[in-house]
């Protein structure tokens, strides 16, 4: 019994020491595998980076690329460093649909490599999703506000609202107009917020926001249920235009009427121009207004107006509602009064006047407003209102 209790003993202490043993190896090796974790997280979030970066640059394959052609290539890195980690490359691939209307495929690869304490990875993530080829739209805006930036205040950094078109053409904000919190965007970021205390956002003009031809305005907006009117975007007539000299209706009145404008006013949105011969051209289509504070729930509605020299077209959601033509248009095609500047929030006719009304103040949301200083066909609409509410159809992320 003796001699068998002692073998029983050193077995037992063989298997302990061996139990020990590995533990032990397993405590050494805790700092290797928490440092691997680390750079395996460093690495996925390098990796989501150079992804979104793939997605920005979808649009300019996207026009390289061209109905049923296929565009494949790679961009390296050099020295593209996020802490322990570097994007080596980014591998593109773009699939043109067969026709203008279609969904076109495109897929990114990016590969990410991280080194630390002696320990290297390399990780790989794609994704692939779908668009409509039509959406890559050279708008070249004369002014695009697209509300983005942390705060209106009159701060040296947030006492503009920023353009971001390649014209500088930041805005200045008057009363009752703020930034609502992020996610409260149509783009999911922020939006300008417009109080029933009046407010409102404007341009004084130059150049580059002079229209008379040609031109397109457009304006994501959710506005507030009960208010009676509601003015989106306004471009005031210049009353120094030459044009005014021959309007028989006089500068007293196309001086209270917009080169073009977008409002609501009791049950109907309106759509506006004034031609050179003095002449308004209007849209109206129905419309409620649906806004309700806080906002959070409500549906973003997207208005447009088309002008090209002489016809007026209005749309809401990407859908035309309405058309009208100046009456000489079947004659020669009438330039409209040239503006002067832009205005969000509010009609403006000037230096005011006695018996002026109140300037139809926006009280709601807006987001994304732009001019563009051509004529968007309807399929450029459709295709720009689906790209800022859907931007792509996800086919699958892998990572």
């Amino acid at each position: 019994m003796g001699r068998a209790a002692l073998i029983v003993v050193v077995l037992m202490t063989a298997i302990y020491s061996g139990v020990l043993i590995t533990m032990q190896r397993r405590m050494l090796d805790l700092p290797r595998i928490i440092q691997r974790n680390q750079l395996t997280k460093q690495a996925e979030s390098v990796s989501d980076y150079a992804l979104r970066t793939a997605v920005r640059n979808s649009i300019s394959l996207g026009m390289m690329a061209g109905p049923g052609s296929v565009v494949m290539w790679t961009q390296e890195f050099n020295g593209f460093n996020v802490q322990d980690c570097q994007i080596d490359s980014i591998r593109y691939t773009f699939v043109g649909a067969d026709d203008e209307t279609g969904a076109n495929s495109y897929r990114a690869v990016s590969y990410v490599s991280g080194g630390a304490q002696d320990q290297t990875i390399q990780y790989k993530a794609e994704l692939a999703f779908s668009f409509p080829l039509v959406v890559m739209l050279n708008l070249d805006y004369a002014v695009h506000l697209e509300m983005d930036q942390p705060q209106f205040n009159p701060s040296a950094n947030w006492n503009h609202v920023w353009d971001s078109s390649d014209n500088d053409n930041d805005a200045l904000f008057y009363g009752n107009v703020t930034t609502r919190p992020m996610g409260q965007g149509v783009d999911g970021w922020k939006c300008a917020s417009f109080g029933s205390g009046g407010g409102y956002i404007m341009h004084a003009g130059n150049e580059s926001l002079t229209m008379t031809s040609n031109f397109t305005i457009m304006a994501f907006a959710k506005i507030r249920a009960g208010h009676p009117a509601a003015t989106l975007v306004w471009l005031p007539s210049d009353t120094s235009d030459p044009a005014f000299t021959g309007i028989v209706s006089g500068p007293g009145t196309v001086r209270k009427q917009p080169t073009g404008g977008m409002w609501y006013q009791s049950g109907n949105m309106y759509y506006r121009a004034t031609t050179v011969d003095g002449s308004t051209v209007t849209v109206t289509a129905p419309f409620t207004p649906d806004g309700s504070w806080p906002h959070n729930k409500d549906k973003w509605h997207f208005f447009a107006l088309t002008y090209d020299r002489g016809r007026v077209k209005g749309y809401i959601n990407g859908l035309p509602v309405g058309e009208q033509v100046n009456p000489l248009f079947p004659y020669y095609r009438p330039n409209a009064v040239r503006n002067q500047g832009i205005y969000l929030g509010r009609e403006y006719f000037g230096a005011p006047q006695a018996g002026d009304p109140q300037f139809k103040y926006m009280y709601g949301l807006m987001d994304q407003v732009g001019l563009v200083p051509r004529t968007l066909t309807d399929a450029e609409i459709w295709s720009y209102y689906n790209l800022v509410l859907n931007p792509a159809d996800i086919q699958y992320i892998r990572d």
